[in-house]
C-alpha cells in the first residue's frame, strides 16, 4: 500500500513539472525551437512515469486517467 502512494505521488510530481515547463516554454518570447521545448518539457512526466511503473506496476501515462 505504501509503495502505491509513493508511485502515485511521484507520478503527480513529474506531471506538475511537465505542466510548469510547458507554461514556461509557451511564455518564451523567442519562440524558437518549439519542438525541442516540447520534448524537453515531457521529460519529467516520462521519467517519473517510468519510475512509478517500476515501483507500483502498470499505470497510465497521465496520472489523472
Amino acid at each position: 500500500m505504501a509503495t502505491k502512494n509513493v508511485g502515485h505521488y511521484l507520478h503527480w510530481v513529474g506531471f506538475s513539472g511537465t505542466c510548469f515547463m510547458l507554461v514556461l516554454s509557451a511564455l518564451d518570447p523567442s519562440r524558437d525551437e518549439m519542438l525541442i521545448h516540447f520534448i524537453a518539457s515531457m521529460m519529467p512526466n516520462t521519467l517519473c512515469w517510468i519510475f512509478a511503473n517500476i515501483i507500483d506496476g502498470k499505470r497510465n501515462y497521465f496520472p489523472f486517467l
